[in-house]
């Protein structure tokens, strides 16, 4: 018998086990795609969208802060400023009333000397008035000259007026009444002052006598006599009784 023609081994393995089909993902360039694919991220991807997300929400974050920040430094520096304001008004309170007790000090002082007071007394109040006097200007205060200087409005309050004999006088401050005071530039209190009124003298026309006339000067002429009445004059009136003749 001729020999049986051996089975077609096609598509089997030597052992019998069916052969496993090539792939392109075996080959090389099959490999080369697969890296390609796992490096790129699909414009989908959940991981690049919360990524997105995130750093949306920290500028946010950021910005918020920044915010909050500047808002707490205006709050700061509007507390110091409100601060610096009201220590600055209750320190200018204490000064004006400090000038209160200078005040008293010059009237105490301008009664001492009329009074005719020892000297060492006088010395000793001049002494305390400078020195207290001295100390408001350190702080700030400065006395406000006004006396024998024009009227000035802005410094000064006019209480009345003295009539003065120089018209140079005039709307000049010839008394002071209470003295004024500047604080730090500002007027903290204003002077008190009496104004030169300087009146002017009659002209020189009206204050001379009339001029006599001279010696040989023409009398003026008489005024002329008035029309003679129109009426004539009532005649005489004839004697009641006529003497008789001789018998």
């Amino acid at each position: 018998m001729a020999d049986a023609e051996p089975p077609d081994d096609e598509g089997h393995s030597p052992n019998g086990e069916p052969a496993q089909a090539e792939t392109p993902a075996t080959t090389e360039e099959g490999m080369a795609a697969v890296a390609s694919a796992a490096v790129e991220v699909p414009a989908g991807n959940p991981f690049e969208q919360r990524a997105r997300l995130a750093e949306d929400r920290l500028a946010e974050v950021m910005a918020a802060y920044r915010t909050l920040k500047s808002e707490n430094e205006d709050f700061r520096e509007r507390q110091s400023r409100n601060m610096e304001r009201r220590f600055e008004q209750r320190r200018e309170k204490l000064l004006l009333k400090f000038i209160d007790v200078l005040d008293n000090l010059d009237r105490a002082l301008e009664a001492a000397q009329t009074s005719y007071a020892g000297q060492p007394l006088l010395e000793g109040m001049i002494l305390v008035r400078t020195q207290l006097l001295q100390t408001l200007q350190d702080e700030g205060l400065d006395r406000i000259p006004v006396l024998g200087l024009p009227f000035d409005p802005a410094v000064a309050e006019s209480v009345s007026t003295a009539p003065v004999k120089e018209a140079e006088q005039h709307h000049v401050v010839v008394k002071e009444l209470l003295r004024g005071y500047r604080l730090n530039g500002r007027v903290a209190r204003p002077s008190h002052v009496v104004i030169g009124h300087f009146e002017a003298a009659p002209s020189a026309e009206a204050a001379a006598p009339p001029a006599e006339a001279p010696p040989n000067a023409p009398e003026p002429a008489a005024a002329e006599p008035a029309e003679a009445s129109t009426t004539p004059p009532n005649p005489p009136k004839a004697p009641s009784s006529t003497r008789r003749k001789g018998r």
